[in-house]
Order: C-alpha cells, then structure tokens, then sequence
C-alpha cells in the first residue's frame, strides 16, 4: 500500500474527526474510501467519453435500456 501525506483546512480537519466519531471509522479511513470513490468515479467518466466518442459504438435510448434490462 502507498501513502500520502495531505495537508486540511482546519475545518475540514475538525469536520473529518467529527464523522469519523459519527460513524466509528477512522479518519484514515473515510479518507482511503473518498479517494477510492473519486478514482473509480473518474475512471467510469473517462470511459464514459471514449465510448460516446467512439462512432462504432452504438447508442440506444434509455427506453431501450429500460426494455433490455427488463429482459434479463
């Protein structure tokens, strides 16, 4: 595992600990798993955009989505 060393605003910080006491994680941890979301979130964005960008790769509505799951 790597790690980093962050710098908070002072409010962030007494924020952080608050929720942190909130929801008996620790702070290392609630700040492990917002990076983890915030990574996997840019990554979906990012393919996102490859395949909107990509002409071979067929659109369908989200009615035909809706009808596609509703199959399965």
């Amino acid at each position: 595992m790597t790690s980093f060393s962050i710098d908070l605003a002072d409010d962030t910080a007494t924020a952080l600990r608050e929720i942190a006491e909130e929801t008996a994680e620790t702070p290392d941890r609630l700040i492990r798993r917002a990076v983890e979301e915030l990574v996997a979130d840019y990554i979906d964005g990012r393919i996102a955009m490859q395949r909107l960008a990509d002409p071979s790769d067929s659109m369908i509505s989200s009615e035909e989505l809706r009808r596609r799951l509703a199959e399965d």
